[in-house]
């Protein structure tokens, strides 16, 4: 432990440090003598005068008669507090505790400016909109396969041409820009030209699943505004009555399509012109539309060609539904930089058999999945398979490392839908010896972890993660004070930038990777502790019969239990509550231990390829 020998300053400047390395807001220490823990509470309303009257207290309290005290669970760096401790210790009283200067000068240059020195310059950026690059493809290599799908292949010029022909019918019906067209199909290629011809159009898509109730896709499609959606004749009974159907399968429209030029369309898109509308879940119980320009697409896109080698000798697979932010990665940054997109039918893709067969037979060299549907695969059967591209949730070290094999590159990334699919990424090492942080920004974004004053923490600190940049969206379609509250001004950016809010927990590692911990608005409270699920699952995973991990909380109130969901590696058996606690006692503090371990086959997961949270308290029951 570090100890320190001030008191009543010392101790409150102690509390103040604490408070900002671990997130809590009542930090508790060990008081030489005293027979328990002692609390300082602080809530950053307070002054630090009121604080050093709370530390006074507090040590009258259990009689404190020098000896020293110390941080009850050690967490502290003894290098940040000897660089920090006399500073606060010396500070007004009259000074509010939430506008202290944790971070000596030095410190706030590396996490403000070094580690977001991600400016990168592209060529072909500039006036780019998504037609323009895949434009650019179909006249370099025309012949070249552009997508292949159940013994079907299109060309480059095959798939522009008829990408050409629909946007021309679908300017003459009203599409342009700030026009948003809705987006109806099974997988296959009528998807993607279906996507490229609306914004050749200049107007923005929505995304609409098959698996939808009705009721849901009246919303949508109320919501966004859409007078035109794209689909089939055996899918448009499903559309409410105010929208128009064009159903690209009946002769009329075919025929109407086909009358049309195939070249390209002479005005398409500017960089700030609307893109799509991605639906995500929102609080309220409806979904919310976010609102993504080109530009920021076309920032990922270049970002891919350079951070992955994406190419024209590259087969990428199509894993994600068109109704998740993934799938923009996997069609755009696969047809806007020359590779072939490899497609799938959806049943296909939930069987991981099928799913393997599939992408050997295709010989896919490139794949972006969801960890829980990557723990279900063997790489080894995969030996096309050259990256790797984890996301969408935690990735454990076991599927990191049976990945990580030979040359194969593993990428763990992070984005949320309103920062354009992937805002941080890492490239794991040879040797993975430990769970992979979600990295550093990716070119030409930011990310900064603050408290909820907006400071910056410290490095190790855990904080909120809020992301500027080129990938910002606008915000989200008819939600104005959500948009407010959600995309805030950027204090560290040029005059008019933003931020957004991703109400994820992270912090920064010393290498100035980031490390993921959980949703603030969604951490675990255990009898009143307030437990990061993403820590528990981390260490859960070093244990090396353990595959993947999934905690979370069971129980009426007052009587509330950690609880961990365990895969075992494959021909192993998952740890009893007793060895899995044996293993935990030097790597999480007492109350982050799980009290129950519930074996599982494998995670189940939801449509969008996360854990199933619901189906593992069903087995639980069950067990």
């Amino acid at each position: 432990m570090t100890v320190v020998t001030r008191e009543a300053a010392e101790l409150a400047a102690l509390a103040v440090l604490a408070s900002r390395y671990t997130g809590t807001t009542e930090p508790a220490f060990e008081v030489a003598g005293a027979p328990a823990p002692v609390t300082v509470s602080v809530t950053g309303q307070e002054t630090f005068g009121e604080l050093l009257t709370a530390a006074e207290q507090a040590l009258s309290t259990v009689g404190y008669s020098g000896g020293g005290f110390a941080l009850a669970d050690d967490t502290l760096d003894t290098e940040a507090l000897a660089a920090h401790l006399a500073r606060l210790a010396g500070t007004d009283p009259a000074t509010p505790v939430a506008g202290l200067p944790v971070l000596t000068e030095d410190e706030r240059e590396t996490v403000v400016r070094r580690w977001n020195a991600t400016a990168a310059h592209y060529p072909e950026a500039p006036g780019a909109s998504l037609p323009c690059l895949f434009e650019r493809w179909a006249r370099v290599q025309p012949e070249h396969p552009a997508l292949r799908f159940d013994g079907e292949q299109l060309t480059y010029a095959e798939l522009n041409r008829r990408a050409n022909r629909l946007a021309r019918h679908l300017t003459r019906l009203g599409a342009g820009p700030e026009t948003v067209v809705g987006v109806l199909f099974e997988r296959g290629p009528a998807l993607p030209t279906a996507l490229l011809a609306i914004l050749k159009a200049g107007a923005a898509y929505v995304p609409l699943d098959p698996e939808h109730p009705a009721d849901r896709l009246a919303y949508l499609t109320g919501d966004a505004g859409c007078a035109l959606v794209l689909t089939t004749a055996g899918l448009a009974a499903r559309l409410p009555e105010e929208v128009l159907p064009i159903c690209l399968d009946e002769p009329a429209v075919r025929a109407a399509v086909d009358a049309q030029p195939d070249t390209d369309p002479a005005a398409g898109p500017r960089p700030d012109s609307l893109a799509y509308v991605l639906y995500t879940s929102g609080s309220t119980g409806l979904p919310k539309g976010t609102l993504v320009q080109h530009a920021s697409v076309v920032n990922l896109v270049l970002h891919s060609r350079a951070a992955y080698r994406i190419g024209p000798g590259d087969r990428v697979l199509q894993f994600a539904n068109p109704c998740f932010d993934v799938s923009v990665w996997d069609i755009f940054g696969t047809l806007c930089n020359g590779a072939t997109l490899v497609q799938a039918p959806r049943l296909t893709l939930l069987d991981p058999r099928a799913l393997v067969e599939h992408m050997r037979a295709e010989r896919v060299t490139v794949v972006e999945l969801p960890p829980a549907v990557a723990a279900l695969l063997d790489p080894s059967d995969l030996p096309d398979l050259r990256m790797a591209n984890m996301g969408g949730e935690a990735l454990p070290l076991e599927v990191a490392r049976r990945f990580r094999t030979g040359d194969r590159l593993v990428h763990n990334s992070y984005g949320p839908t309103e920062v354009t699919v992937t805002s941080t990424d890492y490239l794991l090492p040879r040797v993975v010896d430990r769970t992979p942080p979600i990295g550093r920004a990716i070119a030409n974004l930011q990310c900064y972890v603050l408290d909820p004053a907006g400071e910056p923490v410290p490095v190790g600190a855990p904080g909120e993660l809020l992301m500027g940049g080129a990938g910002v969206a606008r915000g989200y379609l008819n939600r104005g004070a959500l948009t407010a509250e959600k995309f805030v001004p950027d204090p560290f950016g040029p005059p008019g930038a933003r931020l957004y809010r991703t109400g994820d927990l992270v912090r920064w590692r010393p290498d100035g990777q980031l490390e993921f911990l959980g949703r603030i608005d969604t951490q675990l409270k255990v009898n009143g502790i307030r437990v990061e699920p993403g820590e528990v699952e981390a260490a859960l995973c070093t244990h090396p019969d353990v595959a993947a991990a999934v905690v979370d909380v069971r129980g009426e109130a007052g009587n509330r239990l950690l609880v961990a969901f365990l895969v075992p590696v494959e021909g192993a058996t998952a740890p009893d509550t007793t060895a899995l606690r044996a293993h935990l006692r030097g790597r999480l503090p007492a109350n982050l231990i799980p009290a129950r371990v519930h074996p599982v086959p494998a995670l189940p997961l939801t449509l969008s390829g996360k854990v199933d949270r619901r189906a593992l308290h069903r087995v639980a029951d069950s067990q």
